[in-house]
Order: structure tokens, then C-alpha cells, then sequence
């Protein structure tokens, strides 16, 4: 049904935006983010009053998602601005900030949640700076992906080893695949 629709789209308009709204929400994105609440829910419900930081948010889906678990603060930020505007309109009445920022001007300090589901997008150097910024003892969920068809993917791992190797210093509270159609996502969540 996904794919079709894609089809039907191509053949409507030619709008970028459009394309990357309907992609946001693909059954592989949907699924990983699924993942992502139903691993980290037991830990998030042991920290009181969680305030969460999604890190290249896109479109805010996965702030939404949050929202059902945290009463706090919920900030999405990326560094295209149409992800604020649209966020803003798609995620409407949740409560959540939206930024645009870029993950090397943004600073998460205050948030006790921080998640990037889009490490394959960005250089392992920029995603270590940027947990140094992160408060000490705050949960870190991050994800990555072995998907290397896509020219942006500049940061895919081989597998969950290969993955999990740039965080075993942390205290590693979950580690995991997720297969799913065409690649497999990687998921660790530390403190």
C-alpha cells in the first residue's frame, strides 16, 4: 500500500516536501519508532518528571509518540526549518517545542531524555560531541541503521557489534536489531 501510494504521488506532483511528509511516516520509520517507546518506556517511567530532546526530529512523530509518556517538556529540533513549520502543524495540541537547530549548535543540557534515531546521518565525531554536551547521568537512545543505498546514510554500521562498539564505555542499560524490510535498525540506550 506504502509503495503505491509513493507511485500515485510521483506521478501528481513533483514537491519534495510532499514526498518527505509521506516518508516520514513508512511502515520502516513507524515500526522503528514503535521500537524505540516500547524499549525505553521502563526506563523513561523511572525518572521523575522526564523532559525529552529528539535530536534531528524531522517532522516530530516520535515527540508525539513521547508525549504519551511524560507530562515535561518534549523539544524535536533538525536543521531544516520546513521540519519546524510542519511539525508544528502535524503535531498540533502535544505540546512540544519545535527548533531549528543544527545537532552542533543545539544544546541539550537540560533535558534528562535526549534521542537521535538518525546517527546514520551524521558523522560519529558530531554524535560524540554532542553527547559530551548531554547532562551527566541523562538517558541516551540512540539509533542507526546498515542502510547504505541512500547517498545522505554517512554514519551506517555493519551491525548491532559494530554499532554498539563507540558506546561500551556507557552504562549500556539495552542493545538491539530491528529487522525490517530491506535493512536492519540498531538501537542502544545508555546512561
Amino acid at each position: 500500500m506504502y509503495e503505491r501510494t509513493l507511485e500515485v504521488i510521483d506521478q501528481l506532483t513533483t514537491d519534495n516536501t510532499v514526498k518527505s511528509i509521506i516518508n516520514s511516516i513508512n511502515n520502516n520509520q513507524m515500526k522503528s519508532k514503535l521500537w524505540l517507546v516500547d524499549k525505553a518506556r521502563p526506563f523513561i517511567e523511572m525518572i521523575p518528571e522526564p523532559t525529552i530532546c529528539v535530536a534531528a526530529g524531522w517532522y516530530g512523530h516520535l515527540a508525539g509518540m513521547m508525549r504519551d509518556l511524560t507530562y515535561g517538556e518534549i523539544v524535536s529540533y533538525d536543521m531544516d526549518e520546513n521540519c519546524e513549520v510542519i511539525g508544528k502543524k502535524l503535531q498540533k495540541g502535544k505540546n512540544i517545542t519545535f527548533k531549528t537547530k543544527t545537532m552542533q549548535d543545539f544544546e541539550p543540557w537540560n533535558y534528562n531524555i535526549n534521542i537521535c534515531t538518525s546517527c546514520e546521518h551524521i558523522s560519529q565525531e558530531d554524535i560524540d560531541l554532542y553527547i559530551k554536551k548531554m547532562k551527566p547521568g541523562s538517558l541516551k537512545i540512540l539509533q542507526s541503521n546498515n542502510y547504505v543505498k541512500i547517498k545522505e546514510h554517512i554514519n551506517c554500521r555493519n551491525n548491532l557489534d559494530d554499532f554498539v562498539k563507540d558506546y561500551e564505555p556507557q552504562r549500556l542499560l539495552f542493545k538491539g536489531t530491528l529487522k525490517l524490510s530491506e535493512y536492519e535498525r540498531y538501537m542502544v540506550i545508555f546512561i
